[in-house]
């Protein structure tokens, strides 16, 4: 995916640390329901982003980088919004 191993196990310790993830003995990772509340609401935003943004007429790849930059900032009111917006 294109990560370095040092920037991996710093995200790795900080979602430990957060509480958003669990490893077993043999080093199995498992999303804490905390964790996965926040790994479905990311997912929503990213799919509905990108959904919009090639509604737009954005290319499917451009759409896809923007949304995973855009689901990270955007506000819970405007996203929202565009959520709605894009149901009608």
């Amino acid at each position: 995916m294109g990560y370095s191993k040092p920037s991996v196990s710093r995200a790795m310790g900080l979602l430990k640390n957060g509480g958003y993830v669990t490893v077993d003995e043999d080093g199995s990772l498992s999303l804490t329901e905390a964790g996965r509340e926040i790994a479905e609401k990311i997912y929503d935003r990213h799919t509905v982003l990108a959904d919009f943004l090639v509604r737009l007429g954005v290319d499917q790849e451009t759409a896809i980088k923007d949304a995973c930059r855009i689901e990270h900032v955007i506000s819970d009111q405007s996203f929202q919004a565009i959520k709605n917006h894009v149901k009608f």
